[in-house]
């Protein structure tokens, strides 16, 4: 699952998030991303959901240590059922890279230069997969129709990573808010590297956009750097009333993502 839960929205969370964690408790996803989980109360949401080890870096600046900041809003949940024996030990690294290339000052990309946009990794020892390298990204915006500088610089950072990564043959998932459409000039260069498990949900956006979501092309994303096939969904739950906003300005979406030889 990868999902931006909109933690930059404070005034509704309280209405908001008790219906995130029902659709995550719902569709109980191995590994589940998420972006724009900035605050205690983010996290705290999502530490409260059981049964899942809960990996993310803090920031001790700007605020006091109890209103700490999470590192580029970014948390990684792994489902405790994948790692065998469930010991924390087994995580061989929860490391946060900041982009070395962050937004202007002088847009509203100046919040993404006070929040500092990166990626999350998370090394697992998986029972079925081995190893795998979780990477959890949400990068700068663009508020314009084209990729700008600082767009494109972070996505070369990221697949500068991903290569190495590829290079020592690592099973690889890489998940997110990437902040370009799959017709931008920066698709095509992450799919020569990944295979897309959330190819093809685009028309599904319609239903979505009846709970009052704002409509716009899709930018979030999962990758998967194995040969596999995948079955992918927005995410949804029988609960939320018709008539209620959709709980993030951004769709969640899940992929049950299998190699090619299931």
């Amino acid at each position: 699952m990868t999902w931006n839960i909109h933690g930059a929205s404070l005034g509704d969370r309280n209405e908001r998030f008790p219906r995130i964690k029902q659709a995550i408790e719902k569709y109980r996803p191995d590994i589940a991303c998420f972006q724009e989980a900035f605050f205690p109360t983010s996290r705290e949401m999502l530490e409260s959901i059981e049964g899942y080890y809960v990996a993310y870096e803090t920031n001790w600046y700007p605020f006091p240590r109890f209103a700490e900041s999470t590192k580029g809003g970014l948390v990684t949940l792994i489902n405790k059922e994948r790692l065998v024996p469930f010991d924390e030990t087994k995580l061989v690294e929860i490391n946060y890279n900041p982009y070395l290339t962050q937004g202007t000052w002088f847009t509203e990309q100046r919040w993404d230069r006070l929040i500092g946009k990166g990626f999350l990794e998370t090394v697992i020892q998986d029972k079925e997969f081995g190893k795998i390298t979780i990477i959890n990204t949400h990068k700068v915006c663009t508020y314009t129709k084209n990729i700008d500088k600082y767009l494109e610089a972070q996505a070369e950072q990221l697949l500068g990573r991903i290569r190495k990564h590829k290079e020592k043959g690592e099973l690889i998932i890489l998940a997110g808010d990437m902040n370009f459409s799959p017709q931008s000039k920066l698709y095509p260069a992450f799919r020569e590297l990944l295979h897309e498990a959330t190819e093809g949900l685009q028309p599904a956006l319609e239903n979505l956009r009846k709970m009052n979501l704002l409509g716009y092309e899709t930018i979030d994303y999962i990758f998967t750097g194995n040969k596999s096939h995948w079955q992918a969904q927005y995410v949804s739950h029988e609960s939320w009333p018709s008539e209620a906003k959709y709980p993030s300005d951004h769709p969640g979406i899940c992929a049950d993502v299998k190699p090619d030889n299931q």
